[in-house]
This record gives C-alpha cells, structure tokens and sequence, in this order.
C-alpha cells in the first residue's frame, strides 16, 4: 500500500535529519545513577550471591536497555528476543511461551519470586504486564537450583522490578501509532524517591488500539465455520487489511514502599493492579460455534491484582533470612458470539482464581568456602468458575509446596565451585466441583491422593583461566498436572502423575575484556509422563489426559556479543533443538511445536557528535509442526507453521543530556506475511512515534 511506502521514506527522511543536526551542548551533566536499581528481594537465586549457582545453568537477562533497544511494550515482546524462546499468539490473543520446546504450562513464571499464573491451565497473559516498572528479566532454561520451588519443569522467567535510590526519578513516555494500527497510542509515568530509610516507586501505563493490519501480502482462503447443532459451511473468515477483532486495551499500576531501618535489615511492600479488554481474533481454517460457546469471541474482562510483603535481615555476617507472603487475583471474562458481526452474545463464562502463600529463604556461609541454602514455598490455589452466568460457580483448591536444600562449595582458591541440592516437593487438590449442563447443580467429585516427588540436582562451574569458565548440571524437575488436565475428558483421571523432565546443561563461556563474549552450551531434556490426550482410543474410553508421551530434546544455544569499538555492538543469539517423540504406539518421531531452529541479531551504532542511535533487530524461527497424526487420530492431517524472517528497526534522537528522547520504530520492517501459529497470521509492518522524558 502506498502509506507503507510513504512511511518507510518518512523513516529515511528523519534519519536524514538527525544525522544533519548540528552538535549539541547539554545544560546538564549527565548522571551515572539511573535514579532506580533491581529490587534484590525479588530473587530466588541473588546475583553476586552464589554466583556459580546462576553460572551452571544457560540464563539470559533482558535490561531496560534491551527492552528499549527493540522498543518492547510488554514482557511477553521482550521475551521474543531471548535466545531460545519462541513467542506466538493463537487464541485469545494469548501469547504462549515456548523455552526450549517447553510450553508456558510447564516453566515457572514469577513476578519478584512471586508465582504467577491461572490457577486451572497454568500459564498467564504476560502481554498484559507492561514494563515501565521492570528493571530485569531473567530466564533461565532447566533451572537447575533447586531454591525455585516446584513446577519449573524446563526453566524459570523471573520478571524483577524497579526500586528507587538516592536519586529522585520521574519518566514519562508517550507513542502514538502512525503506520499499520488503528487509533492506537500508548502513555507512561514513573516516579520513585528515597528519603532516608523510607523509599516508594509508583507507575502507571495505558496501551490501546482499536485494530491492527495484515500484511499486504496477505491472502485470503477459504475457511469452516461448524455449528453444533447445525451444520457446516466454508467461507472466508477473514478477508484482509484490518485483522477481525483485534482490538486491545490495557492499564497498569504498579506500587512499591519500602523500609531499610539499617544496612541488614530491609522491607517491601509491593502492589500491581492490570485490567485488559481485547479482542479474540478467530483461526482462518476452523471456527466452532456451539449453543453456549464459540470461536467467535472477545475476553470482555482479563484483571489481575496482587500484593507480596518481603522482608530480609542479615543476623550476622554469615547467615541471612528473607521471608514473602503474597496474594494474587485473577478474573476473566469470555463472551461467545454467534458469528463473525459480533452483535449477538450468546454465553459468558467467567473465571476467579486467587493464589495465596508465602515463601522462607535462609542462607548461611559455614566457612568462606561453603555456603548452605535452604527453602521453603507453600501456597494454596483457588479456582472458581461458571460456563454461562445462570449457573452457580464451580470451585476448586489445591495446595503446593516444596522444601530445599542447596549447598555450594569452593575450591582450588575458587576456581572450582559444587552445588549440590535437592528438593521435597507436593501437590494436593482438596477440593474439585463442576457444574454439569444437565441440570446445573454442583456435584463435588471425588479428589486424587496427594502427590509428591524428590527432585535432585548437581552442577558446577571451573574458572579454566580468568577468560574461560566451563560448566555443566543435571537435574531433574517435575511439574504436577493443571486442575484442567485431571478434570477434563467424560470422567476425571485421579491417577495423572507429574510429569518428570532430567534436564542437562554443559558449556563454555570465553570472555576477551568489553570486546568479545561467546557461550557455546549443549543441552538434553528427556522428558517422561509428559500429560496429553493424545492416545489411542481403546486406551482412552473416557477422553482423559494420560501420562503417555516421552519426549527427548537434544540441542545446542551459541550467544556472542562484539564491540569493535563504543559505539557499536553486535549481539547473536542461536538454538539448534531436536525433539523426538520416544512414546510408545507413536505414530511419528516429529514433535509439535518445537522449532529446530531460532536466531537473534541485534545491532545497535551510535552515530558521534549527535548520539543518534540506531537499532536494528533480526528474527529467524524455523518451521515447526502445529499439527501431527497422533494415536488418538492416525489419519490426522499433518499441518506446518511457517518458517519466517523478521526484521525491525529504531531510530533515537536524545536531547538534554539524553533525558529527552524522541524515536521512530518499526516492526516487521519489510511486512513479512507469516503465520507462528496456523490459522493465526501476524501483524504486517507497524510504525510509531514516541516521545520520552527521565530525569
């Protein structure tokens, strides 16, 4: 189209511009001090802390300058640039995480080591979370420390948060989509202050657009629409340019205070309110539409509210204690509607889920070369739901906990470092109710026996010389089935198993001064008891999730990071993952959606005199399978998602000691037409304009 042509020279005008702007003098002198730092209390395993314990597994940390670099407007963007990690977004416009070939039910997902998650299916909209108050992210695959708790079966996402210092802070942001959205603009305010022992951190943002646009390459094909009752009829369910319902709208509030009495004892109280409305655009190829649910569908309400209390004192040189107690709230909304127009509502489901818990954190170093550490999470999940609103809500509790030791071990004057761990963790549903279509009332059905399982681990790192370390760990994780996976099918499976994964890690890290970093780390997952509905019908009369796959994913992550000179840097990150399915009575070795490949370019260059910078972002997800025969379906047809290359760009113009910013970025420069997700299509190219302000 001929806006996608007059942006892309608009881009090449204001690079023109900038480059040709006379040398700036600042008033002011820039500060070292951001005027925020991480908020320590929201680590399991604490940087600078046990370092090696970090060191044995492949992690990645995303800063506020990699969130900025790629312009990320939420956790779940920043995610998508982490080597290894693939993010796609199918139904509800949810985005589903997949790490290493594990999907978002099966990694542990915190904000500040607080659990975050639906209570019934396990995973979460971390679209919804913005990152005006985030300060860090980390990921970790395999989580090999045992101090995380249970349900971190292939790795860990730590979202940590922003705490003032000394130096009083006030951001404010504003974009406005100029290119390929529809009315959309997004608008931030931070402000955080210490004064003396007492500190505070406030923000607040808004994201909303009405639609966003397909590529222009797009095409549009035929699709089916079955009614039950009713019939069947083909048609084209989406025709291009504006993507069918898919407007979004968003709001955050993020609250810290703070008391450090003295330098061993600290206290926090943190708050965060989100309330999403969005659209629910529907699969190109199959919708369904029953008498009191469909395809055709909007998440009229998606909120989440929590609050944690941390508190942390050091008794002595030698041993410290952080405790957590929080509580989170969740509720959604899902309105069916008849077709595609959606004019006539014909259900809404609702959702009301509350996790409530605590966590015990001790660490105490015996002599200067043996540090022991222990833990202790305990939380009770509650879900409540109702399919339409004349019918009472069903409920369901369940309660978690997990009991670690770790202990860590330096030798050979710290080159080599042991740890050794293991974890106690259980599971038990004390409480499980549905609401039968038949007659409406509540029948309490019959609960599975508690479930638990010891989870060992083993790792270490060896400093080889002061620019090479090596290192390696195993351990094995489970991860209990999701209240949906027992009480799912025509009768509940009391007896499902947490699935088991042995996660091993091995690497090495070459470090040449700020010039050159490179990690090559081999990985193997075997999974067993992997949860699915997949098996052949005469094992499965009742339609239930079996403890039937067994899945090996044998791969390798390569990540470098140049700088030939200040100004300029290049970062790559790339995963090769071989997934086989081992399960006995399979159909086929391939395994559904696991891409073999990902690949991570990021550049940015600094231009001199002005400071201009320049970002630019490559993406490449190999093809991976959304659909396999399967045991259940040996005729089923196999179906492909796309491969597809990505490329966006940014370009930044600071002013006023860097404390104002203006910048133009662009997703999807090249308006790549793909599908993550089949049935899904992507946004074509998108364009904003924004405006910053910190000081």
């Amino acid at each position: 189209m001929k806006w996608k042509l007059s942006v892309t020279c608009g881009i090449v005008f204001v690079l023109a511009f900038l480059v040709a702007l006379p040398p700036f003098t600042p008033l002011v002198h820039a500060e070292d001090d951001k005027g925020y730092e991480e908020y320590s209390l929201g680590e399991i395993v604490v940087s600078g802390k046990g370092a090696s314990v970090r060191d044995i597994a492949i992690s990645d940390e995303m800063t506020v300058e990699d969130f900025e670099a790629v312009n990320a407007e939420s956790v779940a963007d920043a995610l998508t640039y982490v080597p290894g990690v693939q993010v796609t977004y199918g139904r509800k416009a949810f985005p589903k995480i997949n790490l290493h070939g594990f999907d978002e039910n099966r990694i542990l997902t915190m904000i500040d080591g607080v659990p975050y998650y639906e209570t019934k299916y396990g995973g979460m909209d971390l679209n919804q979370i913005g990152l005006e108050s985030v300060a860090r992210i980390d990921v970790v695959k395999g989580a090999p420390s045992v101090l995380y708790g249970a349900n971190a079966l292939g790795g860990v996402v730590n979202i940590i948060t922003k705490k003032p210092t000394e130096t009083p802070y006030l951001s404010a942001s504003a974009e406005y989509g100029i290119a390929g959205v529809d009315d959309a603009y997004k608008a931030s305010l931070a402000h955080g202050m210490k004064v003396g022992n007492f500190n505070y951190w406030l923000s607040y943002a808004h994201r909303e657009w009405d639609s966003w646009d397909l590529s222009d390459d797009f095409e549009p094909r035929l699709g089916e629409i079955a009614r039950r009752p009713g019939g069947t009829e083909e048609t084209i369910i989406e025709d291009g340019d504006e993507r069918l319902n898919s407007d979004y709208k968003t709001d955050n509030f993020w609250a810290k205070v703070g008391v450090e009495p003295s330098q061993n004892t600290e206290v926090y109280l943190n708050f965060h309110y989100i309330t999403t409305e969005k659209g629910d655009s529907p699969n190109l190829d199959s919708v369904r539409v029953f008498s009191d649910f469909s395809h055709f569908a909007r998440i009229t309400a998606y909120d989440d509210w929590g609050m944690d209390l941390s508190a942390e004192h050091a008794f002595t040189d030698r041993f410290n204690l952080q405790a957590k107690l929080f509580y989170h709230d969740h509720s959604d909304d899902y309105a069916s509607y008849s077709d595609q127009t959606y004019a006539e509502q014909i259900a809404l489901s609702t959702y009301n889920d509350y996790i409530l818990g605590g966590m015990l954190l001790g660490e105490y170093q015996m002599v200067d070369w043996n540090t022991l550490r222990a833990a202790l999470h305990y939380k009770k999940d509650s879900h409540e739901q109702r399919d339409i609103e004349d019918l009472p809500f069903a409920e369901s509790q369940a309660y978690t906990g997990s009991a670690s030791l770790e202990n860590e071990t330096r030798l050979v004057d710290d080159k080599l470092s042991l740890v050794a761990g293991v974890s106690y963790d259980w599971f038990d549903i004390t409480k499980a109710e549905d609401d039968p279509e038949t007659d409406g009332n509540i029948i309490e059905n019959d609960t599975p026996d508690m479930t638990d399982a010891f989870n060992p681990m083993i790792g270490a790192t060896y400093q080889v010389v002061d620019s090479v370390q090596l290192f390696a760990s195993v351990a094995k994780k489970t991860r209990f089935p999701t209240l949906s996976q027992i009480y799912s099918g025509d009768e509940a499976n009391l007896e499902l198993d947490p699935e088991t994964a042995i996660n091993y890690t091995a690497g090495v890290a070459y470090a040449y001064n700020d010039l050159f970093k490179l990690q090559v780390a081999p990985f193997f997952h075997d999974i067993s008891d992997y949860i699915t509905r997949d098996v052949p019908p005469t094992e499965n009369p009742y339609s239930q999730y079996k403890n039937y796959d067994e899945v090996e994913m044998l791969g390798f992550e390569v990540s470098a990071e140049v700088r030939p000179f200040a100004d300029l840097s290049v970062k790559i990150g790339y995963m090769n993952n071989d997934a086989t399915n081992r399960s006995d009575g399979r159909v086929t070795d391939d395994v559904a959606k696991v891409p073999e490949h990902t690949l991570n370019v990021g550049v940015q260059y600094t231009l001199p005199v002005i400071r201009t910078r320049l970002n630019v972002t490559m993406l490449y997800v190999g093809e991976s399978y959304y659909q396999l025969p399967t045991p259940e379906d040996p005729e089923q047809e196999t179906i492909e998602n796309d491969d597809y290359t990505l490329f966006n760009a940014k370009i930044t113009q600071p002013f006023l000691s860097d404390r104002l910013e203006t910048f133009v970025a662009v997703d999807n420069l090249f308006d790549a037409d793909y599908e993550p997700e089949s049935g899904f299509p992507a946004p074509g190219m998108r364009a904003w304009l924004g405006l910053s302000f910190k000081m």
